[in-house]
């Protein structure tokens, strides 16, 4: 198994343990893990990492009425999109038939999302606090960037292979920006001069984005990353513009 196949098992077992796949990339992972040792593994190894992050969570659960009256909001939205369009017939139906399949995933979901967020948002903690000084790491050891504001829920989970240069961004909790503006990664290090080089835009944050950078993996390794705001077509002047998040690299190995 290369490298790249690795990372890519770390990068997987990391969001399945967090909790940000989505109900049928789960089921798939808990049945690949059945056959795959290495994915197996990396889910255990995940678990141990994140499992002091329990200390930093406060049990939270949601008041008793909250899913009838989420439930009672959609029937609402339901009856005066009908009236408002007149919808009949068949359109009616369908319209009726997505909001049950809401109603049923919201149900089974209620909890589950709860804690996802909650394990999310606190990440970016266990990375600030717990990680320790890796020194003799090997360069062909998995990495992992976490990118996030304040106290927020992470925006970003950066995946990167030193090895081969390719790196993988997901966005976790990012949305798309507004007309005119786009996000923009960012390396800094010594190395490579006093100001940020970009390593392109993130545009469509819908799905993870694989990028090849150039440099070498010494630098890489101890490199600062950001993301940035930017005008549409990236940063005028060349250096970021606007808000940026930031994050450093954390071998998977320890």
């Amino acid at each position: 198994m290369n490298n790249h196949e690795e990372t890519s098992i770390h990068t997987l077992a990391a969001e399945y343990v967090l909790g940000t796949l989505d109900k049928d990339e789960r089921d798939i992972v808990e049945a690949r893990r059945v056959n795959e040792p290495m994915l197996e593994q990396a889910i255990l190894q995940w678990q141990s990492r994140l499992a002091g992050l329990n200390e930093y969570v406060q049990e939270a659960e949601p008041r008793k009425d909250l899913l009838d009256d989420i439930l009672h909001k959609l029937d609402r939205k339901i009856d005066q999109k009908v009236e408002d369009n007149n919808v009949i017939g068949s359109m009616a139906s369908n319209i009726v038939v997505e909001m049950d399949a809401m109603r049923a995933k919201l149900k089974r979901w209620k909890f589950t999302a709860l804690g996802a967020s909650a394990i999310a948002a606190c990440l970016a903690i266990f990375m600030v606090v717990k990680a320790p000084v890796a020194t003799n790491v090997q360069t062909n050891t998995p990495f992992v960037a976490v990118f996030q504001a304040d106290d927020k829920q992470p925006a970003f989970i950066m995946s990167l292979d030193i090895e081969t240069r390719q790196l993988t961004v997901r966005p976790v909790t990012a949305q798309g920006q507004a007309a005119g503006k786009t996000y923009q990664l960012w390396i800094k290090a010594d190395e490579i001069g006093p100001a940020p080089r970009s390593l392109g835009l993130l545009a469509d944050v819908s799905a993870p984005i694989q990028k090849q950078i150039n440099y070498d993996p010494a630098v890489i390794r101890h490199a600062t990353f950001g993301i940035s705001v930017e005008p549409a077509g990236g940063s005028p002047t060349g250096v970021p513009t606007g808000p940026a998040i930031h994050g450093r690299l954390y071998p998977t190995s320890l």
